[in-house]
Parts: structure tokens; C-alpha cells; sequence
């Protein structure tokens, strides 16, 4: 999760970096592109407090993972939905990353770990 929080920041810093393109900058947008970025790099600083909270144990922490993850997987099927490119790859390998998460933290010793003490 601190992975994936990271890379969200500067992703967010690299579209925030995207308005001083020509093209982007001649088309008025720069603001919703810069709006954009904000918001993932807010998103990204949301996701590596969950992860903080994740390590510590927090059973609130980990329920509030597991729906950003999901919602994210949500998120990106109604994008590939409505951008109708018919790309499934990025939502098969985001399918991955969510089991790759939440399964952990559901099953085995993760269960234990935020077992009540």
C-alpha cells in the first residue's frame, strides 16, 4: 500500500507538471489538469495513511483499504466502460493488485494480526 500511495503522488505531481504542455495550456484546461493532480496526490497521501494504519493494526484501517481498493477497481471498470477502447489489460492487472491486497488482509495471518486482543 505504501508502494502504491507513493506512485499515486507522483502521479499526481508528474499530470500536475502536464499543464505547462503546449498543447494542454493552449486549450484552456490547465486548471482541471492541475485540479487532477491535487487530488491524486491528496489521494496517494490518503492511501499511505491507510498503510500507516494497516502496520499498526487498526481493524478501521483495514476495512478502509479494502474499499479504496475495491472502489479504485470499480472506478477504473466504469472509465473502461464509458472510454469504450476495449483495453481490458489495465483492468485484469488491477484485478491482480486487489487480490493481491485485500486477500492478505482478509485471510490467514492477517486475520490473527487484527484479531480483537
Amino acid at each position: 500500500m505504501y508502494i502504491g500511495g507513493i506512485a499515486q503522488i507522483v502521479l499526481g505531481i508528474l499530470t500536475i507538471f502536464l499543464r505547462y504542455v503546449p498543447d494542454v495550456a493552449a486549450d484552456g484546461v490547465a486548471f482541471a489538469v492541475t485540479l487532477t493532480g491535487a487530488g491524486m496526490i491528496l489521494f496517494g497521501l490518503f492511501v499511505v495513511a491507510l498503510a500507516s494504519g494497516v502496520s499498526r493494526g487498526s481493524r478501521v484501517s483495514r476495512l478502509s483499504a479494502t474499499v479504496v481498493v475495491v472502489l479504485a477497481l470499480a472506478l477504473m471498470v466504469a472509465d473502461l466502460i464509458v472510454a469504450d477502447d476495449g483495453d481490458w489489460s489495465g483492468v485484469a492487472i488491477q484485478g491482480l493488485v486487489v487480490v493481491c491486497v485485500v486477500l492478505p488482509l482478509w485471510t490467514g495471518a492477517g486475520r490473527r494480526y487484527f484479531a480483537v486482543r
